[in-house]
């Protein structure tokens, strides 16, 4: 499959300069009676223009839904109508709505999916497919029809971007609508083009079900909604609207952030998630592609997790024990564990096509990418003596760790599972997704570890907090505290150095800002595109997760101290 990225597409599209953003979406509103999308339109065959999102989300003048809904539903194949401004070829199966079964029920309301985590779809199509809880809602209009509506994003299952759409249908006890779905938010790649509009008119078939077959998915959707972290509008801590202005800043998009919000004491200030056709109506179920932020999220949380378990050593762990195809590699001597969770490994390695794209997001398996990266060859400084930002050095630690715990573990022992059972479950991140290899025998398939990370809002919030408390939940040390006290700049081990002013620990930045009086010095994750997790001495967590390439993190840590300074 051919499938080229490379970073030249960016200096291109600066030099030779850019339109404005598009103008905010300002088109017509639902009203009551609907013109757009009514059962009839829903029925037939041709696909819908791009709507508000009024159109897709329960209005306030409906009623609740009375029509018992259970089973699954099918939606076909078909052409996706791609409204992106790329001067590139599709890569194949782009253009393809996947062909994919959800089963579901209506409550109380809700439209309830029984599968919360990755849906694999038809090899056919470039996307597979991740659902949230929709909404059930009668309009008197549509006689003996009830609608749903409910978030699908759509994942890119080669790199990291995540389409967030809007999907919506009627129904009766047996029969469906057709199902429009609209994708007009993302955090996408814009140096390959990807920022735009999605739409498509989905065929769909219903195999129903009793309701009762349902009852152990109701009992876990409870408690997960019972367990969410509290949410507030960001305007109830950020009054001055500071932080709001920078989340809302159009770069190349009037739609530049898929969500900002603020974490503190334990609420989740958040900022209204908009997409380029007004609110997105389900924001807590948005999935977020965030790039390298996955080295914090996931890479540093399963070496914490290792240490935690067998003991602080593991990070002077030989990479060349635990990976066979480096270990005869001359350049990858001496490389521990910790040298390539922090990238100072002394390989050759870098973001560029033929470092990255290349070797390992092409790679059709696991050992093909491992032989791939050692033909990258040597660099000119010994392992720990230098920086040089490469992701393959933590695809070549996603390797190792797989190797360490199953020698400690036992055969088809999974490191990622393990963190999985004794981090994020106990944390309530359990559906956290993340990007594994294409092994043709899914046993083989690990996480790519340095990018991939596909989570809400709510589940990189219960990892951060989990994080700033230093690995500590509930009076249970799931991680090590030492580790992450040295990640964070709590003790006085130095980071390696990049430009005179950041510098990187165990696979965080670190920068000091001043606002006003105070020097803060802010520990951080950052990820391709401008997505960022700040960790601030206050206590304070922020979050963006965008695709506008605004690497900058001095705004985004100015209005959050203007709030809480980390001086007092």
């Amino acid at each position: 499959m051919t499938l080229l990225r490379t970073l030249a597409g960016f200096t291109l599209l600066v030099a030779s300069g850019c339109a404005p953003p598009p103008e905010p979406w300002d088109g017509p509103k639902l009203t009551r009676p609907r013109d757009q999308l009514t059962v009839e339109q829903l029925l037939g065959q041709d696909t819908p223009p791009l709507l508000d999102t009024s159109f897709l989300a329960r209005p306030a003048w409906a009623t609740d839904a009375v029509e018992p809904f259970a089973g699954a539903t099918m939606l076909d194949a078909t052409t996706l109508t791609m409204d992106v401004p790329a001067t590139r070829a599709l890569y194949p199966g782009e253009d393809r709505f996947p062909t994919v079964t959800l089963a579901w029920v209506a409550h109380e309301g809700q439209l309830v999916p029984r599968e919360r985590g990755l849906i694999r779809t038809d090899e056919a199509s470039h996307w597979d497919v991740l659902v949230g809880t929709g909404a059930v809602w009668r309009e008197a209009e549509d006689g003996d029809w009830t609608r749903a509506s409910f978030p699908l994003d759509l994942v890119d299952r080669y790199f990291n971007q995540v389409r967030n759409c809007v999907a919506t249908f009627a129904y009766q006890a047996d029969q469906v609508t057709g199902t429009y779905v609209q994708c007009s938010q993302e955090t996408a790649d814009l140096n390959d083009e990807q920022l735009g509009d999605l739409r498509a008119l989905v065929p769909a078939t219903h195999a129903p079900a009793s309701p009762a077959d349902f009852q152990d998915d109701l009992a876990a959707h409870a408690l997960a909604q019972a367990s969410r972290i509290p949410t507030c509008p960001l305007r109830d801590w950020d009054a001055d609207g500071a932080l709001a202005e920078v989340f809302d800043e159009a770069v190349w998009t009037h739609a530049s952030t898929s969500v900002g919000a603020v974490f503190d004491d334990g609420t989740l200030y958040v900022h209204p998630a908009q997409t380029r056709h007004g609110p997105h109506p389900y924001p807590a179920e948005m999935h977020h592609g965030v790039y390298s932020v996955t080295k914090s999220l996931a890479a540093a949380v399963a070496m914490f997790y290792v240490a935690q378990r067998y003991g602080a050593e593991v990070f002077d762990e030989r990479v060349t024990d635990h990976v066979p195809a480096l270990a005869e590699r001359p350049e990858w001597q001496g490389v521990t564990l910790s040298h390539a969770l922090n990238m100072v490994t002394g390989t050759q390695g870098g973001e560029d096509a033929d470092q990255l794209f290349e070797p390992l997001v092409l790679a059709d398996t696991r050992a093909q990418a491992i032989a791939n990266i050692a033909r990258l060859g040597d660099a000119p400084e010994a392992p720990g003596e230098a920086f040089r930002y490469a992701t393959t050095n933590t695809f070549v630690l996603s390797s190792a760790l797989q190797h360490l715990v199953e020698q400690r573990e036992g055969e088809g022992v999974y490191y990622w599972d393990l963190v999985q059972r004794d981090v994020l479950a106990p944390i309530g991140a359990e559906d956290f997704d993340l990007l594994l290899t294409r092994d043709p025998n899914t046993a083989d398939r690990i996480p790519y570890l340095g990018f991939g990370a596909r989570p809400t809002l709510d589940q990189a919030a219960r990892v951060a907090a989990l994080i700033a408390n230093e690995g500590e939940h509930e009076g249970q040390q799931l991680l090590h505290r030492g580790k992450i006290r040295e990640a964070l700049g709590r003790t006085d081990r130095a980071g390696f150095p990049i430009d005179g002013q950041r510098s990187y620990r165990h696979a965080f930045w670190s920068q000091t800002v001043r606002s006003g009086r105070c020097r803060a010095e802010v520990a951080y994750m950052q990820g391709h595109g401008g997505n960022h997790v700040l960790l601030l001495p206050s206590g304070v967590i922020v979050f963006r997760f965008t695709d506008e390439h605004d690497e900058d993190i001095t705004s985004l840590v100015k209005g959050a101290e203007g709030v809480r300074s980390s001086c007092e």
